[in-house]
């Protein structure tokens, strides 16, 4: 069964979420979501103003396969730049749940939240 590109930004979304408020706490982070049939967006800002964007779109890769592309950007206070920090590319065909998580937990960590 085809995944779809609102089903990974839910579980994107849960993934994010579940990280942020381990262990019972509430960092403060206000989290906004943007859909659209071409992309989901999570923007997610800290309590230090610390931006970071997460878009989700289907994308063709270099051997012209189906993908779904996530890509992380990071914006730090006073550089409205929004730096790339991290993407990766995930097969349409099955259910990559698990993908997503290890991806959005490894760049939740390496942010240090």
């Amino acid at each position: 069964m085809k995944i779809t590109l609102r089903e990974i930004g839910d579980a994107a979304f849960a993934i994010l979420m579940g990280y942020l408020h381990r262990g019972g706490t509430d960092p403060g982070a206000e989290v906004t979501l943007s859909s659209s049939d071409l992309q989901e967006t999570i923007f997610l800002r800290l309590i230090d103003t610390t931006l970071l964007l997460m878009k989700i779109f289907p994308h063709k890769n270099f051997l012209e396969q189906s993908v779904y592309r996530i890509e992380v950007f990071r914006t730090r206070p006073g550089d409205l730049r929004g730096n790339r920090i991290a993407f990766v590319e995930i097969p349409k065909g099955d259910d990559v749940r698990e993908e997503v998580r290890l991806f959005i937990e490894g760049v939740l960590s390496q942010c240090d939240l």
